[in-house]
């Protein structure tokens, strides 16, 4: 066997063997990034992420957890209340990150008692954060002006995904399936689960 083929032959045996261990170990490196067009968030990315400062009791019920957050219209109609039924089962269809995850629904200060036991009925791990003061409704409507600036998106936004930081990281239009939500709250628990194993 000549020189020439004996090189060929030990190269291709290299190749053989250490080529799929050498692309595990890039394909695990903080530099690889490759994410295919399928999976793109369903909702618009929040850049930079805007911090929601809620009134310390409703921030400690929620605390360390992601969230899904709904601002009900005033008056909450029908449609409204639909709507947070949707979200009811994200939160049920989570599994085993259901203890993660919290649904929260941001309402007027002096919400009355009626709409209240009617969203309780509803589901009762729903978390009501009354907006007492205004400030969280103005912070979602800055949040609004930016997505509309960013992505030419109009629409109206009501509902809002935040880290356990309780920042908001995307924001949805009135017309997203409750799936698309699911969907990117999946891969967010994924990834905040291998941060954690890193």
């Amino acid at each position: 066997m000549s020189l020439t083929r004996q090189k060929v032959t030990l190269i291709g045996n290299f190749a053989l063997f250490f080529g799929p261990l050498i692309l595990v170990m890039l394909m695990r490196s903080s530099w690889w990034q490759y994410q295919p067009a399928n999976l793109k968030n369903q909702g618009h990315l929040v850049q930079p992420p805007v911090h929601l400062a809620l009134e310390h009791k409703q921030a400690q019920e929620v605390e360390g957890k992601w969230l899904i957050l709904y601002m009900l219209a005033q008056p909450c109609d029908q449609a409204c209340i639909d709507h947070a039924t949707l979200l009811r089962q994200i939160h049920r269809a989570s599994g085993r990150e259901r203890d993660h995850l919290a649904v929260a629904l941001l309402g007027p200060g002096n919400m009355e008692s009626g709409l209240r036991e009617k969203l309780e009925s509803i589901y009762p791990e729903f978390i009501l954060i009354p907006d007492t003061a205004a400030t969280a409704s103005e912070t979602l409507a800055a949040v609004n002006t930016v997505v509309a600036e960013n992505t030419g998106d109009t629409s109206s936004i009501h509902t809002y995904v935040l880290d356990p930081m309780l920042n908001v990281i995307l924001a949805y239009g009135a017309n997203t399936n409750p799936s698309g939500i699911h969907k990117d709250l999946k891969r967010l628990l994924k990834w905040s689960d291998q941060e954690k194993t890193r």
